[in-house]
Order: C-alpha cells, then structure tokens, then sequence
C-alpha cells in the first residue's frame, strides 16, 4: 500500500535529540546486506512497515504515468520530431542518480534525502544550499502541477479562468493535507489503477489508428531517431523539458526511515519505477509520434498536443478523458504529493535549525506539520500569480533547475564522502564511475536549461546563501545536526 510520509508527533519529536532531520552516518559499509534496524537512527518515532512495492507504488502516484501527456507537444516540437529519444536519454540519465541515491541511503537513512546526505558528507553549508535547492523544486511542483491541470481543463471550458482552476485545486490540496493523508490512500490507488488505463486504452486506439491510417501514419525507427533531423542542441533541451516526468523518483528517498529494509527498499523501488515509467513515457510518445510523424496536428499547440492527438485516434471523447484525467492526476494527487515532500523537507531543515524552528512544528492528531504545510500553501498561491506569467515550459524548467542542481551535488557527493574523505575503494564503479558519469549527465541537461530557469534558479541560490549567511555569521546561530 502507498503511503506518503507523515511527521511525528510533537511527543515523538521530543524523544529525539535536537536535529533529527539529518542521521549520522551508520558504521557499516554500503555494501553491506544487512538491513537498517529501527534504531539506525536515534529515538527514530517511525515505523518500518514499507515493501519496496509499497514505495514503488507511491512514486508512480508522484511521478504519474501519464505525465508526459501534459508536455509530449512541447517535447516532440522541441527535438525536432523525436520525444522517444529524448525520454530515452533522460531515463538513462536518471539511472546514474539512483545508483548514487542507493549508495547514500544506505549510509544516511534519513527523511532529509540529498540535504541529509550533502550535509554529512560534505558540510553544513553545502547541506544547506542543497536543501535550498530541493525546497526550489519542490515548492514550485505544486504550482506547476495546478497550471498543468488547468490549461488541460480550459480547453474545454475555456469561460473558467486558468488562475480559477488553480485556485480550485490549491484549496482541496491544503484541505487534503491538512486532515492528514492516510484517508487518500486508497484513493491514491484507485487513481492509479484509472491512469494505467486511460494509458493502455491509447496505446491500443493508438496501434489501431495507425494501422488503419497507412497514408497519414505508419511504424518507423524514424519516430525514436531520423539522421535527417536530429540535433544535438534541441534534443538536450528536449531532454531538458522531458527529464521533469522524471525527478519525482527522488521522493521515494524520504521514505528511508519507514521502510523495513531502509539501506536497499528505497533504492530498489526507485530503480523499478524509473524502468517502468520509463518504459511507459517511451511507448506513449512512440504510438503518439507514429500517429501524427509530422506533428501538423498540434503545429499551433503544443501545450495541447497530446490531447489532440487523442482526440484524433479516439474521437473528442477520448480527448476530453485524457485530458480530464492528467487534470486530476496532477492537480489532485501529484499536487498532493509534492506539497507532502515540499513539508517533508521544510520540516527536516526547520528541525535542524537550517529554517526556522516552528517549521518542524506537528499537530498530535493529525502528524501534519502544520506551519510547512501552511507555508507551502501560502507560498504556491503567492508563486501562481508569477509563475501563470511564464509558459509551461518555463515553469518545468525551474523545477528542473532545483532537480538537476541537486542531482548533480547528490552524484559529487558520493565521490567526496567515499573516494576522497573515507578514501574508500573498495568498488571504483559504484563509488566513483558510476556517480561521476551521473555528475557530468546532469550538468550538461543543467546547461541545457533556458535562460528563464538559469536566472530564476541562480537568483533563488542566492537569496539561500544570504539567509545562510545572515543566520551564521551574523545572527551567530548554529546549525545542529543530529
């Protein structure tokens, strides 16, 4: 069963010595088998009840298998007639960062993820600017989730306001929320179940319009690689664009310290949902591309393109379903889920002391913390009325610039903590091959990123490291890590 992550109780946080949100590292090596016990990490208030399908199931509800929906336009006008191919890269490129997840998970289980790992294994102030650029990403989730489920319901009705659907959405999710999670979880499930679906009855009309349509459509390699178009420059920014269906993979992360196999279920689970979403974002965008290889159904529109090309091989039914359904999905439950992991890690920074204290502040019936939660809301309704003024594009992008940042330091902090500082070399490939790869794949989809996101992203990064600044060295107050 999916879960999604809950704060302890105000009784629990006090058995805990001060900073919980980030675990000192466990003493065995990474290549241990031996299961985390519950009590890896000290006063741990959570139970260890998640299987790895638990997990798997949970980030495929964050991720969304029908994610690609909302942007294939965008992406097929942007590699030039390829999104297979740019999917492609993005999965093999994600790949490398879960290997690193894995290797740091297993040395700090901890809810904080990236944040946790970089702070203890390459100091507070990189620590810091990680988890800066974790709470960019997901803070600005939500918001594009809403904007997302928005444009696809406008289409229909195009008298209610995108900014009304956005409100709409924001409300139910703080609601939601603030009620605590577990009553969504069977729900979660069933929606789940309804975008499989939805999935696999495009992929069979899909199949069956280009089948029937042999002057219009037809099967070719053509749809993942034509020598005649290809780019390298636009396919990495496709890639750029493409790789946000991706980074939900890393929310599985915060769920270490309930998992019963804490060092190697979230790892695993990530591996299995990136293949499997993978291979669903791939099929998708071929059957898609094979249906309309020039893109003239959506020449004008890309942000609606995949919902007219359903509308093509399903009749506009079939295209006010998928739309309808990526609406829910998105601004429902992948809302809901990246506001949860957005909380998470403003809980884990305000319990360290990185953020303000009250942000770690939980209610005793709910296990919501109530003030990140509130400031998460807050924060996403101020956020939309910048954000409705950029493009779609653009919003993924800034996300992506949070993501692929802290990816990228993720992948560097494999290599310092166990090559260099732990002078570990015991496994080249996993401890410095595997995460250099990973390092120099993600900054080079970073690179890619437009100059919207560089400047939003750079402009946050710098707020962060004056409020850090402020906090140490003028205020003189230290951040305590447990």
């Amino acid at each position: 069963m999916a879960t999604h992550v809950e704060a302890p109780t105000s009784a629990q946080t006090a058995t805990t010595a001060q900073g919980r949100g980030v675990a000192q590292p466990t003493p065995s090596h990474p290549a241990d088998d031996a299961p985390v016990s519950a009590a890896t990490s000290s006063g741990d208030p959570f139970k260890r009840t998640l299987t790895v399908f638990d997990m798997v199931v949970y980030c495929l509800i964050f991720m969304v298998p029908i994610a690609p929906f909302s942007i294939f336009g965008n992406v097929f006008q942007a590699s030039n007639g390829m999104p297979t191919l740019a999917y492609l890269i993005g999965m093999v490129a994600m790949l490398f960062t879960v290997l690193s997840f894995g290797v740091m998970i297993a040395r700090f289980p901890s809810s904080g993820s990236i944040y946790a790992y970089t702070t203890g294994g390459m100091g507070k102030g990189i620590g810091f600017v990680t988890g800066w650029l974790m709470l960019l990403q997901y803070l600005v989730t939500p918001d594009l989730m809403y904007i997302m489920a928005a444009i696809a319901l406008h289409q229909y009705l195009p008298e209610v306001p995108v900014w009304v659907w956005c409100a709409g959405f924001l409300i139910f999710v703080t609601a939601v929320t603030l009620r605590g999670i577990s009553a969504t979880i069977i729900v979660d499930r069933i929606a789940l179940v309804i975008e499989l679906l939805v999935l696999g009855a495009f992929l069979v009309l899909g199949v069956t319009y280009v089948i029937g349509h042999p002057e219009t459509s037809s099967f070719s390699t053509n749809a993942i690689f034509d020598p005649k178009t290809f780019d390298m420059g636009a396919m990495m920014s496709a890639v750029s664009l493409c790789v946000f269906s991706y980074v939900g993979f890393g929310s599985v992360a915060t769920l270490a310290e309930e998992a019963k196999d804490g060092r190697h279920g979230p790892s695993r689970a990530m591996l299995i949902a990136v293949l499997l979403l993978g291979a669903m974002f791939m099929s998708m965008c071929f059957v898609a591309t094979c249906v309309d290889p020039t893109g003239q159904v959506f020449a004008n529109n890309g942000d609606d393109g995949f919902y007219l090309v359903a509308q093509l091989v399903g009749g506009k039914w079939f295209g006010v379903l998928c739309a309808v359904a990526v609406a829910v999905a998105l601004g429902v439950f992948t809302a809901l889920a990246g506001q949860t992991s957005a909380s998470r890690i403003l809980y884990a920074m305000g319990n360290s002391g990185s953020l303000p204290k009250a942000l770690a502040k939980v209610d005793d019936k709910t296990r919501v913390p109530v003030v990140a939660t509130l400031f998460v809301s807050g924060l996403s309704a101020a956020m939309l009325f910048f954000l409705l003024q950029l493009g779609m594009d653009d919003i993924a992008k800034v996300t992506n610039f949070g993501a692929l940042a802290s990816y990228c330091l993720l992948n560097i902090c494999v290599i310092w903590y166990y090559w260099i500082k732990q002078k570990d070399h015991s496994n080249p490939v996993r401890l410095l091959i595997c995460p250099a790869i990973g390092a120099v794949v993600t900054l080079v989809i970073f690179i890619s990123l437009d100059t919207v996101a560089h400047v939003v992203g750079f402009v946050w990064v710098a707020i962060g490291i004056a409020y850090y600044l402020v906090v140490t060295k003028v205020l003189h107050r230290g951040v305590e890590m447990e």
